[in-house]
């Protein structure tokens, strides 16, 4: 209801603009209230082909199409300095009906704009620039982003600095929610680092139809919901995780397997765990291991978590036994995070967590300096429901013994029970916009504006993302639901994937180069 209510208000104010301008061309004026049939109409007179008429029905196309024609038209009233065209393209509403209302605007018609305006050197590069900018932005916004692996919570089916690009389309693009902002820029201005948008106005959430919708498992983009700096839904930080759980499902973790409504899922094939890894001192490959991990990560120290140390003041290339562990996919340097910590250290061994695929793991095992190699699981219970989402008090849930909790889908009848009320809390009330609601003094009654509710009605799709590096991955487990609204789109392909770890001659990564996702 509330898209046809912006929808028609856009085409009254749009006809209002156009009335008296239309008059002015020699046309109807009640023809600039008829959709697409007042974009047929610009089209008449300002002389251009009837065809482009067709770029209205493509996303992003339709956006150029109306700069384009406004444009035309503004240079049919002899408008040709930048300022004026700028003003036809980013506030037509107010300009054109100036244009039409004013005594003094005269109608001049297409032929006098292209006999009588030449462009100088300066004003064409500043058009190609500004074209330049437009037709970038509207790919961006509705077609194709790139986006580069900030973190290795996708190891090792994302690598960190993998550049990808991101389909728009494929789930539908949505309309830009913060339609004022530096061009190409996300939620900062390059090199001042300052906020690169405007907060007001704010369009309503709104998605263009996709070819498909989310499915289990998609690898997704989408904006971090739970940021609480106070940034708009589209200009939060974006971030990328595998999809396990859409809406309507039900998701349980057992000892690390995931079951999707009582059905048990697949591994993905290149996905990471957190195992206790014991090297023998008394081999020398095994000591120089120990030796080589000192001087390269001196922070390590034991029963200290990786993301609690200060940052290294150098990274060294890894050499010897850290090269060999680099070709199973296990990276020493501090950013990846591949080596962590150490469980213990005695005369002869040392045990460390070390996050590998499966398969790295049982390469590993059959080393000669390596003594032992078990998967770390966190039990459910003590005090692991502290960190995990929703927090409630009287679960006893752990990152690997998780749920069941059913994922909500728009229309759903969701029972407020307290237990509920934990769970969906913070959907209802930041997502949908429910500040009111609350825990009733008793502790058993969920109210809503003051009121007692016994049930509450979603108002949106949401969604379960988790990253396949699952000990090393912040995700739904620890923050919750991702709405609809904040979905981005599907990553395609792999078109760069740099190593910083390397020489630079041997950076690039050509074997994951146009890999597809």
């Amino acid at each position: 209801m509330h898209f046809i209510f912006y929808f028609a208000l856009f085409y009254v104010v749009n006809g209002l603009a156009f009335f008296k301008v239309f008059q002015k061309a020699g046309k109807k004026g009640w023809e600039a209230f008829i959709p697409v049939y007042n974009e047929y109409t610009i089209l008449q007179i300002t002389e251009r082909p009837k065809w482009w008429l067709i770029f209205i029905f493509f996303p992003g196309l339709d956006l150029l199409f109306a700069f384009v024609v406004l444009v035309e038209l503004a240079k049919c009233f002899g408008k040709f300095k930048l300022w004026e065209q700028a003003a036809a393209v980013l506030v037509g509403f107010i300009y054109f009906p100036i244009l039409g209302f004013s005594k003094r605007e005269r109608f001049l018609g297409p032929g006098y704009a292209r006999t009588s305006f030449h462009r100088g050197a300066i004003r064409e590069w500043v058009d190609a620039i500004i074209f330049a900018l437009v037709a970038a932005t509207v790919i961006r916004s509705f077609y194709i982003e790139a986006y580069t692996i900030p973190t290795p919570s996708l190891e090792e089916t994302m690598l960190v600095d993998d550049y990808l690009f991101v389909s728009k389309f494929t789930y539908g693009a949505r309309i830009p929610m913060t339609p004022i902002a530096f061009p190409l820029a996300h939620n900062t201005m390059p090199l001042i680092d300052g906020k690169s948008y405007l907060d007001w106005p704010q369009i309503p959430y709104y998605r263009l139809p996709g070819l498909q919708k989310i499915k289990n498992y998609d690898i997704v983009v989408f904006n971090y919901p739970a940021e609480d700096l106070g940034r708009p839904v589209d200009k939060k930080d974006n971030y990328i995780k595998r999809c396990v759980a859409i809406p309507g499902d039900t998701l349980k973790i057992v000892n690390r397997d995931i079951f999707i409504n009582n059905k048990k899922m697949p591994m993905p094939e290149h996905s990471e765990a957190a195992f206790a890894v014991t090297v023998d001192k008394k081999n020398e490959n095994g000591m120089d291991l120990y030796n080589e991990l000192q001087e390269y990560l001196p922070e390590i120290n034991p029963y200290k978590n990786q993301q609690d140390m200060a940052p290294p003041t150098r990274i060294m290339r890894p050499k010897g036994q850290l090269a060999a562990l680099k070709k199973l996919g296990i990276d020493a340097n501090p950013v990846i995070g591949d080596i962590r910590r150490v469980f213990s250290d005695a005369p002869n061994e040392i045990t460390y967590e070390m996050l590998m695929t499966r398969k790295a793991a049982a390469e590993l095992k059959a080393m000669p300096f390596i003594k032992y190699v078990t998967i770390n699981t966190e039990p459910k219970g003590d005090t692991a429901h502290e960190r995990v989402f929703p927090n409630f008090p009287q679960m006893d849930w752990s990152k690997d013994f998780y749920g069941p909790i059913y994922i909500p889908k728009k229309g759903d009848h969701i029972p407020m029970t307290v237990k509920n009320y934990y769970t969906y809390q913070r959907a209802i009330r930041e997502y949908e916009d429910n500040p009111t609601l609350a825990l009733a003094p008793d502790k058993k009654t969920v109210l809503l504006d003051g009121k007692p509710i016994t049930e509450y009605v979603m108002k949106m799709d949401y969604y379960f993302m988790m990253g396949d590096n699952r000990d090393n991955s912040a995700d739904s487990r620890y923050w919750g639901f991702v709405p609809e609204d904040h979905i981005v789109g599907k990553p395609l392909i792999i078109w760069l994937s740099l190593d910083h770890d390397v020489p630079w001659y041997k950076k690039v990564r050509w074997g994951r180069m146009f890999h597809t996702i």
